[in-house]
């Protein structure tokens, strides 16, 4: 099996022991990768949420539209005319979300956020957040941040989001963001895990 290892590599029996951490990691990264989707989906059935595969709507994008109503339409929001909007779009546009070595501004995923000009994120950065542990630590930061403005600009559109938040969640692996209050940054244990799965995926391409 080593020989045929080794063939396969190009290099016989020394080449396919080198190579052999590498193909370790890589199945280790998978084990982790399935364990944290079943994770997701226990949680998402315990609250009644439904996946369907069939459906092209990313959840970002419904969120994402939900709040773009409230911005448009201040009055769905029952809360005094205080301009909440404008300081909710400053807290989002100076939030920052995970992203490689350091933290970086989620101007990375928004588009816009403007009174009367609505809410848009650029969901194509995060549509791999399945599999990619970066991106999944990158969407379930947007979601913290979102409600973190919320709760301290317009903390009435807290029961409105929830619901919606709650389930796009379900669609990012290890994110514990609580949808109804704000939330320290992510720097728990289920993100030290996260953080050593994208590492068991990094690494082996430097092999």
């Amino acid at each position: 099996q080593a020989a045929t290892l080794g063939s396969r590599f190009g290099g016989g029996i020394l080449a396919a022991l080198l190579h052999l951490p590498c193909v370790l990691r890589q199945g280790c990264a998978m084990l982790c990768g399935l364990h944290g989707f079943l994770l997701a989906a226990i949680a998402a059935a315990a609250h009644g949420y439904k996946y369907d595969p069939t459906s092209l709507v990313d959840p970002f994008d419904t969120a994402s539209q939900l709040v773009s109503t409230w911005l448009k339409d201040p009055d769905l929001i029952e809360r005094k005319d205080d301009g909440w909007e404008t300081s909710f779009c400053k807290c989002v546009q100076n939030g920052n979300i995970a992203s490689w070595y350091q933290y970086a501004p989620m101007m990375y995923i928004l588009d816009t956020c403007a009174p009367g000009d609505g809410f848009v994120l650029r969901t194509g950065h995060m549509q791999e957040r399945h599999v990619q542990p970066l991106q999944a630590m990158m969407s379930c930061d947007v979601l913290k941040l979102i409600t973190y403005c919320f709760s301290h600009h317009a903390p009435e559109a807290l029961p409105k989001w929830n619901p919606t938040c709650r389930e796009t969640h379900y669609t990012v692996m290890a994110c514990d963001v609580d949808c109804s209050a704000a939330m320290p940054r992510a720097g728990g244990p289920v993100s030290a895990l996260a953080i050593a799965f994208a590492l068991a995926v990094v690494v082996p391409a430097l092999w």
